[in-house]
């Protein structure tokens, strides 16, 4: 386990077991948190580069982002202006608002298999109640957020309502689609009327180019899509359907079953990686169990 790996296990110690992200910690608890684990001191140096909240990395046109992809913590007192006293949060799977132009999204914790044994309770915990914490809205917002970086973009006018008509499955982005589905993978359902144009990995999380590939969407029956845009369920590399735990019911009285395949092709499943690691609800909430994929 590196000091990074450390530094977040004994911020998590401190906060666990309570749900709320804006659950605070002051700088010294986090220090005997460490000390106390780990029996070693938490260098200064080791302790600003985790921090995220650094002027020097904040965007000057978004006062409320900054910090890197490798940083953890954000100073923070209402997860929007910096904290004068120096208390910190972990960062929410998705904390989109205040990453900066650096940080990719989705978890920020440690992998499971990068913290010793005795912390995966931690691990298990933070994912299972954030990803809960994680709302509709918070998605819309995100979305919303991509959408206005693109209207005020320099692209011109047809480039932009491309890039739109996309977020909403439309356009160029399902003719696309369609011209590689056949229909549902799921349902069977081919009449166009009734299928969604689903982006694979997110339509906010991906670059423009993305948002128009083809490669990047399924058609979708609403309801499967609902169940894939939310993460219930993914699809393996080989085209088979993969159910999260939490989802086993409504999936059974759907029909769905994780017997029903057809192949993804290679540009397919490189999107599709994305979405099982950082989309697939991979932990039920409330318990240590990991679904392995």
């Amino acid at each position: 386990m590196n000091k990074m790996t450390k530094y977040w296990v004994a911020t998590a110690s401190l906060l666990y077991p309570f749900i709320s992200s804006e659950k605070l910690v002051t700088r010294d608890q986090i220090r005997r948190k460490y000390l106390d684990l780990f029996g070693e001191t938490l260098s200064q140096n080791l302790e600003q580069h985790l921090i995220s909240w650094k002027d020097r990395n904040a965007d000057k046109g978004m006062p409320t982002r900054g910090g890197s992809r490798n940083r953890y913590l954000f100073k923070t007192n209402d997860a929007v202006t910096p904290d004068s006293d120096g208390r910190f949060r972990l960062y929410k799977l998705s904390d989109s608002d205040f990453d900066g132009v650096d940080k990719s999204l989705g978890p920020t914790c440690p992998a499971r298999e990068e913290v010793l044994d005795e912390f995966h309770y931690l691990i298990d915990w933070y994912v299972g109640n954030y990803r809960e914490s994680l709302s509709e809205l918070d998605d819309e917002s995100e979305a919303d957020s991509a959408e206005s970086e693109v209207a005020h973009s320099s692209l011109n006018p047809t480039e932009k309502e491309s890039l739109i008509k996309a977020r909403r499955g439309q356009g160029v982005f399902r003719t696309r689609v369609a011209s590689i589905e056949a229909g549902c993978r799921l349902t069977g359902i081919v009449e166009p009327q009734f299928l969604i144009a689903s982006h694979i990995k997110p339509w906010a999380r991906s670059t423009n180019a993305e948002r128009l590939d083809g490669n990047n969407g399924l058609l979708l029956s609403p309801h499967v899509d609902r169940l894939f845009d939310r993460g219930f369920i993914t699809f393996d590399h080989d085209g088979s359907v993969v159910i999260a735990p939490e989802a086993d019911e409504v999936c059974r009285i759907w029909s769905i079953a994780a017997t029903q395949k057809r192949l993804l092709s290679l540009s397919q499943e490189d999107y599709m990686r994305y979405h099982r690691k950082h989309v697939f609800r991979k932990w039920i909430p409330g318990s240590q169990e990991i679904v392995e994929i």
